[in-house]
């Protein structure tokens, strides 16, 4: 005999009742558990007491977010939260959501992130904050490291911060300081970790995090929320979207699924590439099957697992511009591969030696001042973008040069006196696959990166705030050319910057490390933020101290593990997190009804007549008020 219970107190259901309930993957979805409808009768007394007589025409309100079980002589069938759908005559419409689908209705019923309490940061002082810097997630949920609050720049693809900007965070920039120190008067404004918002929410909704891979993630672990909002509760600190939203994006962004166990209300957040490696077998008989195996092919794979052509969501800054390109106008630019020349200075390999050899076809005019060369001009004119292979001093030893791909290519952004210089582009652009129309677009984002002016060549990038209480845009050259950079830069189209949430990596404290180079003593140790590891900075030259084309260098921050958020390059987002090892045939469905005594586990792979598949979903029925010992599973093939 079927029961429910509703918070403690039995419903009393018809005797010949029948309905269905479904335990999906959150693999493939997101739906997780729940029952079809099921129809109460509020002619029972008791059922009436229960309800509180909501049908009646004078009653308003109505219970919401009860506990309810549903079980039979089994063991339960289901045990999650009510949801109340309809009320006609005298009968009530509700269904029960589990697991996931628990978490989803929870999250999803026009919950936004301001309306959770979140805590706050109980005290902040400039010793506290200067102690952040120094540590990291969970001995922290925050670091106070030096954002830029209001970004004035020079214009014309230069990345370095006039004197005039306003840095949060503020650190005293000393040559040769061993620790850091935070500015005195600086406005503090801390930075969350994305896994500490996270665990956050999670737990204002009434769960508990049994296990978070976004927080002991060796890369995933170091994510911050950067924003410029003056406060301390952090249901403040991040963008008031809705939980269901931040949930989804978070899940999209990182690669990850979060479990929910609905007996327990424990929740573990598992990668996508980890969910399959050391599953259990469930095992069918081909004499349990019943009826026929029902197959379909050619179908849509499930949204949740595919990143078939997936971009960021960026806002329309000059910056976001040049990091990311749309599709159809990268298919417009000519992209030349650059071969590596012998630099006339082993410094030069930081600066694109072969990208600017190239485009002045052995022209002798390396060492020119002022005005660049007309051969800089016409390329600056065209849709041209170059390829270079970065060639870095491995230590000391000149003779020993270490090759580092880009990946990605430069154009020329800009040809004036003080401001010739190149410009990666497409660094965070989309990824693109032609045979399929599925689109999929993340608003967390990664930070636009920007370089402090220390001292000469001494630099180090902090993150530009977007979204706060200090952001006023950054201050560009509206003089633009008329290729690559004059293109971008006649779009008009518009993004709030309050459409997102930006991320970067917070690596700590250090010399700003990169490949190829000593940092000597008179470099000063900074906090580092970044985006990727590969990092162009390019300034302006008023004094024309330098040759025309020496404004910007390449560094590759040297720190162990794919700390990139760019989405195509090898160790980027898709190769990184997004793509799986599992080898299923996401476009044939299997459709197998089979007898069984026990409930199956749909994150397990199953052994159905010596056939090994991928479970989508798991229906079951209860019939006449009695649970079917027939289940009807929908299947993925392993290849």
């Amino acid at each position: 005999m079927i029961k429910l219970f509703i918070d403690g107190s039995e419903v009393h259901l018809a005797a010949d009742i029948s309905l269905e309930f479904y335990d999906r993957n959150p693999f493939f979805t997101s739906e997780g558990q729940h029952t079809l409808d099921i129809d109460i009768s509020l002619d029972d007394p008791r059922n009436a007491v229960i309800y509180n007589a909501i049908h009646r025409i004078d009653i308003a309100k109505h219970p919401q977010n009860r506990s309810a079980i549903l079980y039979c002589e089994k063991g339960v069938i289901i045990k999650g939260t009510e949801i109340i759908l309809e009320i006609s005559d005298r009968n009530v419409k509700i269904q029960i959501a589990a697991g996931n689908s628990e978490l989803n209705f929870l999250a999803g019923s026009d919950k936004y992130i301001r309306d959770l309490d979140l805590g706050s940061i109980d005290e902040l002082s400039e010793s506290i904050a200067q102690d952040s810097l120094y540590a990291s997630y969970p001995t922290f949920d925050f670091v106070c490291c030096p954002v830029v609050a209001k970004a004035k720049l020079f214009g014309q693809g230069v990345n370095e911060l006039a004197a005039s900007s306003e840095v949060y965070n503020e650190i005293n920039e000393t040559e040769g300081a061993t620790s850091v120190t935070i500015k005195k008067g600086t406005t503090l404004c801390p930075q969350p970790y994305l896994a500490a918002i996270v665990r956050r929410v999670i737990t204002a909704l009434g769960y508990n995090i049994a296990s978070n891979i976004l927080g002991s993630h060796k890369e995933l672990s170091k994510l911050i929320f950067v924003h410029g909002y003056k406060t301390l509760k952090y249901n403040e600190m991040v963008e008031n979207w809705k939980v269901s939203d931040f949930i989804s994006e978070v899940e999209k962004l990182c690669g990850v699924r979060f479990l929910v166990d609905n007996n327990t209300k424990n929740v573990e957040i598992q990668t996508l590439r980890s969910y399959y490696s050391a599953t259990a077998v469930e095992i069918v008989n081909s004499a349990d099957i019943v009826g026929s195996v029902d197959k379909k092919y050619d179908q849509d794979p499930p949204d949740d697992i595919t990143y078939h052509n997936v971009s960021y969501k960026f806002p329309n800054t000059p910056i976001y511009k040049r990091y990311a390109l749309d599709a159809d106008f990268a298919q417009k630019i000519e992209y030349v591969k650059c071969h590596h020349k012998k630099a006339k200075y082993d410094m030069y390999y930081f600066e694109l030696w072969d990208v600017w050899s190239h485009i002045l076809g052995g022209d002798p005019e390396f060492d020119k001042r002022g005005a660049p060369p007309q051969k800089v001009v016409d390329s600056y004119h065209s849709m041209t973008a170059y390829y270079n292979r970065g060639f870095f001093l491995n230590g000391a030893d000149t003779s020993n040069i270490q090759a580092v791909d880009f990946e990605f290519p430069f154009a020329v952004w800009s040809v004036d006196s003080d401001f010739t210089n190149l410009a990666m582009i497409n660094q965070f652009g989309p990824r693109v696959d032609e045979s399929n129309t599925d689109k999929t677009e993340l608003k967390i984002v990664p930070i636009e990166n920007v370089f402090s002016q220390l001292r000469n060549y001494y630099s180090y990038p902090m993150p530009i705030v977007e979204n706060g209480d200090g952001d006023v845009g950054t201050v560009v050259d509206d003089n633009e050319g008329k290729g690559v950079a004059e293109r971008l830069f006649s779009d008009t189209s518009e993004a709030s910057a309050k459409d997102n949430m930006y991320v970067g990596f917070y690596m700590g404290v250090s010399k700003f490390e990169v490949i190829g180079e000593n940092r000597d003593n008179h470099y000063p140790v900074v906090p580092v933020t970044i985006n990727s590891r590969l990092q162009v900075r390019t300034r302006r030259d008023a004094a024309h101290s330098y040759p025309f084309w020496e404004h910007q260098t390449v560094r590759i921050v040297k720190a162990d593990g794919n700390y990139d958020l760019s989405i195509n390059s090898s160790t980027g987002m898709y190769n990184t997190y997004w793509s799986t090892n599992v080898n299923v045939d996401l476009t044939m469905v299997y459709t197998i009804r089979f007898r069984t005594v026990q409930r199956r586990d749909v994150r397990r792979i199953f052994n159905i007549a010596n056939q090994k598949f991928y479970c989508q979903q798991l229906k079951y029925e209860v019939v006449d008020g009695e649970l079917s010992d027939v289940v009807e599973g929908t299947f993925y093939p392993l290849k």
